[in-house]
């Protein structure tokens, strides 16, 4: 639809998101701090193989999110397909629990409990799916919702009543069906007309597009259960965990691209994605900063327990930025395509498209990786590394293959935008970063004291983000245009809506 504003719900988008990094920071340091390492693996792996499920939905959100941006009323068929599908989800998924309990030491019944998790999972994201195509910023006010609650349901749960992995599943799941609510209201509109079973035999026809991209999913999260099986221990999914949580800071860089995609779809207008690039690394590149300069302090807040996991939280880091710029470029190829602007698009057609062949690349990058790592993970089990070495490994490999990937897209979208890669841009964000970076060393041993006291810890460490962001918001402002511009412009909105 052409109204949806890219820049404005972006960065909607992109303040929420951040706001919720305090609050899931808030809510894994109650779970970090409560938990053993190894109900924290437990957690870790229940996350996983609810994803595993999620595949199924993905086949509805998918074309939901496409037809609803070309104003095709879809939203009822969704809902109703979704929670069919996460019925039929929940005894497989008894089932596959069942079998992976007997090769580690994760707990069955916890593991069994974590199914509640499914409907809410689904039904959310089939919510999001249609408020994706309609009304970006949306899907934000939901998300904002459900972080705002967690923390008042893990310190509930997990702190007070001291529920363990059982109590976190239940402040999650409350907390999710806040944000289902929240969704709910804003997708109203779509979701009022008749159900179609025409439109839900055209998403299973054509549903191993979807499914077919749920490979790359499956494979980067085979990894996690390729691990316990390997070792028979979830203490290296605890330390992969705390790692990533600190990294996935840097994934809310994507939020100022979100609207990017349902507005390709609609008018197929190339003029936005130069801009929302560069907008997007203005945010990416010192959050990779932050991640990389805080991953020990981080690390110790979260529990002191997992300090020496910084050097896993920086890797994933690295890692997670290049990850933003395959999924930045892999919308741009998604959206500008039309394949399936005709009802009954032919096999042939399909396979051409660019969206097959986005899909094709995250398929093959995601086998390579799996591969690697299963390979790698057996011949230093070997060796007797231990289960912090064993992840380290398993992180560098990923990163590893994250970076020809990247170039691989990069110059596939060239062939067929015009995009241009604002290198002047990218170059001062890097040097004002360097230069917080080198604030941070300077200042961090007399503002950061490892104190076993949370109390006494943080704040120095707050401080120094602080100080941190404000450096950088301050030199770019100074010597860069466009930061000007989108100052003035978030300025000029906020006074508009007083």
């Amino acid at each position: 639809m052409s109204n949806i504003r890219v820049t404005y719900s972006g960065l909607i988008a992109f303040v929420i998101g951040i706001t919720t990094v305090i609050t899931g920071l808030v809510f894994i340091l109650i779970v970090t701090r409560s938990l053993t390492p190894d109900e924290f693996g437990t957690w870790s792996l229940i996350g996983t193989m609810i994803g595993y499920f999620l595949i199924s939905e993905r086949i509805i959100s998918f074309w939901t999110t496409r037809q609803v941006a070309r104003n095709e009323e879809v939203g009822k068929t969704s809902i109703l397909s979704s929670t069919t599908f996460s019925a039929g989800a929940i005894p497989l998924y008894v089932a596959v629990v069942f079998l992976l309990t007997q090769q580690n030491n994760a707990d069955f019944e916890i593991m069994v409990f974590g199914l509640i998790l499914i409907p809410v999972f689904f039904v959310s994201e089939t919510l999001h799916g249609i408020n994706l195509g309609h009304k970006p910023q949306a899907t934000s006010y939901g998300l904002l919702g459900f972080e705002l609650l967690k923390i008042p349901t893990a310190l509930a749960f997990v702190y007070f009543l001291d529920l363990g992995v059982i109590g976190a599943i239940i402040a999650l799941t409350i907390a999710y069906l806040l944000r289902i609510v929240i969704q709910l209201y804003f997708a109203r509109k779509k979701i009022g007309g008749k159900s179609s079973f025409q439109a839900l035999r055209r998403w299973l026809k054509l549903g191993w597009i979807p499914s077919y991209s749920n490979i790359a999913k499956f494979l980067k999260s085979t990894d996690v259960v390729v691990y316990t099986v390997i070792t028979g221990s979830v203490l290296g999914l605890a330390y992969y965990a705390v790692g990533s949580t600190l990294a996935k800071i840097i994934h809310h860089s994507d939020n100022i691209s979100k609207a990017l995609y349902p507005k390709l779809i609609a008018t197929g207008d190339y003029n936005h994605i130069q801009e929302t690039f560069s907008l997007q690394m203005y945010f990416a590149i010192p959050l990779l900063g932050i991640t990389v300069i805080f991953a020990k302090p981080a690390m110790f807040a979260l529990n002191p327990l997992y300090i020496d996991v910084y050097i896993i939280a920086i890797i994933l880091s690295f890692r997670m930025f290049f990850a933003e710029w395959n999924g930045f470029f892999g919308k741009i190829l998604q959206g500008i395509d039309t394949v399936d602007v005709e009802q009954n698009p032919n096999f042939r057609k399909l396979l051409k498209s660019k969206i097959f062949l986005v899909f094709t690349i995250k398929n093959v990058h995601s086998g390579l990786q799996l591969g690697i790592v299963i390979i790698v993970l057996l011949i230093l089990t070997s060796y007797g590394f231990s289960e912090l070495e064993l992840v380290t490994w398993w992180t560098i490999v990923s990163l590893s293959l994250e970076i020809p990937f990247v170039i691989f897209l990069w110059f596939y979208v060239k062939k067929f935008t015009n995009f241009s890669f604002p290198y002047t841009n990218i170059g001062k964000y890097i040097g004002v970063t360097l230069a917080f970076i080198g604030v941070f060393v300077v200042m961090s041993d007399t503002l950061i004291e490892y104190n076993i006291s949370i109390y006494d810890f943080l704040p120095g460490v707050i401080l120094q983000l602080l100080i941190c962001i404000g450096l950088y918001l301050l030199v770019t402002f100074l010597i860069d245009k466009k930061t000007r511009l989108l100052f003035k412009s978030i300025i000029a909105e906020l006074a508009s809506k007083k």
